[in-house]
């Protein structure tokens, strides 16, 4: 961006209390959104065409907001912990709760989702009840985590989610 548009972007983002880390356009385009009744009912930015479930359930660090990426699914009905500076990629599902076996109108209980600071979630990737996922978790796109890697500091990805490479705190 050159100089000439500095101050004019400093105060479109001071008038529209447009956080850090978040783009001038999609921000316009987010409270927009909401004008119109689109998650209208998220305390933080999401994308149009994302859609969260329970947002009150949802407990976030610092730098993140999940759902800022197109078509995501957040059903923080067992509650979702993300940790400071945690990506999600677009088209991710956090899914908390899944229905009962036995009644498709119940759900069962579960602990939250669990998401530690400087976790990337790839695209398309979801992530199911109870997950547990350590500090710097990179998670491929397209996988199905169903286990939690609590020690962190790791990749993986397939389905099911499996370790493909261990990070080393040296060479990150």
């Amino acid at each position: 961006m050159s100089s000439d548009h500095r101050p004019i972007s400093r105060l479109v983002r001071s008038l529209l209390h447009i956080p850090e880390g978040v783009g001038v356009k999609f921000c316009v385009l987010y409270r927009l959104g909401r004008l119109l009744g689109v998650n209208s009912h998220v305390p933080w930015p999401v994308h149009f065409t994302t859609t969260v479930r329970h947002p009150r359930r949802v407990r976030l660090g610092r730098g993140t907001f999940p759902g800022d990426s197109p078509h995501c699914y957040i059903n923080a009905l067992n509650g979702i912990v993300v940790g400071d500076r945690v990506n999600l990629g677009p088209g991710v599902g956090l899914v908390s709760a899944n229905h009962s076996p036995e009644d498709n109108a119940r759900y069962e209980k579960s602990p939250p989702i669990r998401l530690e600071e400087d976790c990337w979630i790839g695209m398309n990737a979801v992530i199911l009840p109870g997950v547990h996922l350590g500090p710097h978790t990179i998670v491929g796109a397209g996988t199905v985590v169903t286990k939690s890697f609590s020690r962190g500091r790791c990749v993986i990805a397939g389905n099911p989610a499996r370790i493909i490479r261990r990070l080393d705190a040296a060479t990150d």
